[in-house]
């Protein structure tokens, strides 16, 4: 009996050292958060329960991860420890009741924050500079990454004239969902591999050894705990936030009653109903946020409080992670099928009984690559466990082995392109059709090119184009502004009025601007955002004046990977597939034919309007009067409100921008000087 409970112990150990190394140093994560919380907790009742069986190499005496060789490593002043979680009220109530007793006090007074999901570091501050960033690595030492923690938005890099002669601070860095959804989806395009979390991207973008990597990535930083500080006397995890918000590093705010907006996610309570009442509303609160946050944090507020209470191998006993129960359920995969997208990646989706997770009915799932298909061996007929947290897409997390059918087979990776039948080749992880021909690769660059933030040509939805595309039609892009002259009204389907709609909206979508033309073109990479900067880059060697695609056109030919790297948030791998795309003959060919079919780019959006739909908050001085300015912006469509929300789309700052400017870095809103404002209206949208 005993040597069985040791070879248990000794398995779990082994297990959790492997997802660890993982996890912390590899940046790809085989289990979820919580299947490894439940092997921890098997190993710590274990150990509990059989103290003799106990060794000082145990998971659970050390902090995981590691600080790796890449990188230089540098000690941290006091240990970076992590927290013991637990994921139900009940361990709540007894981390409160035990703490209570150990200070001897009935009402405890608690800092509540919630636990975000993202990459630990510290940041040092030596007379208000920011002098070294590092990672948490083992919890003693840590990688130097400054110069990649440099490039996270809303970071100062310097403080204010009252900062201590020493600071140090922690916290989590982390990407938005909507952010994370974009770059996988533009991984996937690209044939690269995908990110399986938010956290996980965080993690790989900041041990990148090329800081531009790191800076092409919107990549946020929230402080949330000290470490070593001289010059500043302060006596709770309270006075603490208060005092960094006061020196613009990026906080939350405290909630004095209801939570708010997004900066008001902290809170304070005076009893154990304190607390749950937090848990919950953070609970319905989760789905609504622009990040992933996994839980709450319950500090023990005061700092003498902290430290009578001290810590216990890697945890602090004055800290608990109350950790939500994953947004889970059980299905059964239907199919699995094959889809083709427009850069020719073959993706796996598995097809599922209906189930609904979270209030939202689940019936696809992306199984992202065939790799991954056959590491966690999803077969058709499965029952699977799917997980969905936030925002993020629905992912199969594992199959029920145990319901499995006797007769079931592995899904076997196609050898040829499901729709054209050409031989597929493989890039890392993904199978490629490398047949400019597909009639899916094809039609699926129509559809984008068609698209409303594209080219933006109403009436050409998907089963229209796949018509036109079969009947022989549309070849590359500028036919489609040649399909007024085809027979429509001869047409099944189509008549008289249908053939006057589609030359309409054609003729409404020649007047374009050229980010819209850039990004209509489906380069790998390369989003709406980066077709606005290099857009922006193309009208400032213009200097400002009407552009054509003529004249645009060898400007766009020109731009080396060092022009391109060189605009902000743009790394090798965009500046490489962009360059690529502009030294394909055929596509310089289309886009001369576009030229002579009448499309026509003009500097603002084809409705005439550069900031239609836009929200802008103005602070600080600015060159011309605020009346001036508010009347440029709603001339171009926009408006102007008083206070900056998750609604803002920028904040002009001017001198002086006083904290509507710290507000607008802790959202996550680009702030525009007067040249950048200036800009984007010459630029387009």
């Amino acid at each position: 009996m005993k040597k069985t409970i040791q070879n248990k112990i000794h398995s779990l150990r082994n297990k959790i050292r492997h997802y660890d190394h993982l996890y912390y140093n590899l940046d790809r994560p085989e289990i979820t958060d919580y299947e490894y919380d439940q092997l921890f907790k098997q190993l710590i009742d274990l150990e509990n329960k059989y103290p003799e069986f106990k060794t000082k190499d145990s998971p659970s005496l050390k902090v995981p991860g590691l600080a790796l060789e890449k990188f230089e490593k540098s000690a941290h002043s006091l240990p970076m420890l992590s927290l013991q979680n637990s994921y139900s009220k009940k361990g709540i109530r007894n981390f409160y009741e035990r703490v209570s007793k150990l200070l001897n006090k009935k009402n405890l007074t608690c800092f509540l924050e919630p636990k975000l999901d993202g990459m630990a570091v510290e940041l040092i501050y030596e007379n208000g500079f920011l002098t070294k960033a590092l990672s948490r690595g083992d919890g003693l030492m840590g990688e130097d990454i400054t110069e990649n923690v440099k490039t996270l938005r809303g970071l100062p890099l310097a403080l204010t004239k009252k900062a201590p002669p020493l600071l140090e601070v922690r916290g989590e860095v982390l990407i938005f969902k909507k952010d994370f959804k974009r770059i996988n989806k533009e991984q996937e395009e690209a044939s690269l591999n995908t990110f399986s979390n938010p956290r996980n991207l965080t993690a790989g973008s900041l041990r990148q050894l090329d800081p531009k990597i790191t800076a092409s990535r919107p990549l946020y930083c929230f402080i949330h705990s000290p470490g070593q500080i001289k010059g500043l006397d302060l006596k709770s995890q309270k006075e603490f936030i208060n005092k960094m918000r006061s020196l613009s590093l990026p906080c939350f705010r405290l909630a004095d009653e209801k939570i708010k907006n997004p900066l008001d996610l902290c809170g304070l309570s005076r009893s154990l109903k304190d607390i749950f009442k937090y848990y919950e509303e953070m609970q319905k609160l989760r789905p609504f946020l622009p990040f992933e946050i996994d839980g709450i944090v319950i500090k023990v507020n005061h700092f003498e409080e902290q430290k009578t209470l001290g810590s216990i191998a890697r945890n602090p006993r004055w800290a608990l992670a109350g950790k939500f129960s994953p947004e889970r359920g059980t299905t059964q995969v239907i199919d699995i099928k094959l889809q083709v997208g427009r850069t020719g990646v073959v993706t796996p989706v598995a097809v599922l009984k209906p189930v609904f997770i979270g209030g939202v009915q689940i019936q696809k799932a992306s199984l992202h690559n065939f790799q991954d298909l056959k590491k966690k061996d999803i077969r058709k007929g499965d029952f699977v466990l799917i997980h969905r947290a936030g925002d993020v897409i629905p992912e199969v997390i594992k199959p029920l082995i145990k319901k499995r059918r006797k007769d079931s087979e592995a899904f076997a990776p196609p050898s040829i392109c499901p729709v054209c039948q050409s031989q597929l080749i493989r890039k890392g992880d993904y199978l490629v059709c490398q047949n400019l021909k597909c009639s899916a690769v094809a039609e699926n660059k129509l559809q984008h090119f068609v698209s409303k933030k594209a080219m933006d040509i109403e009436f050409l939805g998907k089963k229209s184009l796949r018509k036109f595309y079969k009947w022989g039609w549309l070849n590359n892009y500028s036919d489609i502004y040649a399909l007024k002259d085809k027979p429509l009204e001869n047409k099944e389907g189509f008549g008289e009025k249908s053939h006057r709609l589609l030359i309409q909206n054609l003729e409404k979508s020649k007047k374009s601007s050229l980010p819209r033309l850039i990004f209509a073109l489906g380069i790998p990479l390369v989003g709406e955002q980066t077709a606005q900067k290099i857009s922006a880059t193309i009208y400032e060697k213009y200097k400002g004046q009407d552009l054509d695609i003529e004249k645009a056109l060898p400007l766009l030919q020109s731009l080396t990977i060092e022009d391109l790297e060189s605009i902000a948030d743009i790394g090798p791998l965009v500046a490489h597939s962009f360059e690529a795309a502009f030294r394909d003959p055929e596509l310089i060919i289309d886009l001369k034919n576009l030229h002579k079919q009448g499309v026509r780019l003009i500097k603002k959006d084809k409705q005439g309007k550069a900031f239609e739909g836009m929200s802008f908050v103005i602070t600080g001085t600015l060159p011309e009067s605020r009346t001036a300015v508010i009347k440029r912006i709603e001339g171009q469509g926009g408006r102007v409100t008083s206070q900056v929300s998750q609604k803002t789309s920028f904040l002009l700052a001017g001198e002086k921008p006083g904290s509507k400017k710290q507000k607008a870095r802790q959202l996550g809103i680009k702030a525009l000087n007067w040249v950048d404002f200036l800009r984007l209206i010459g630029g387009g949208v």
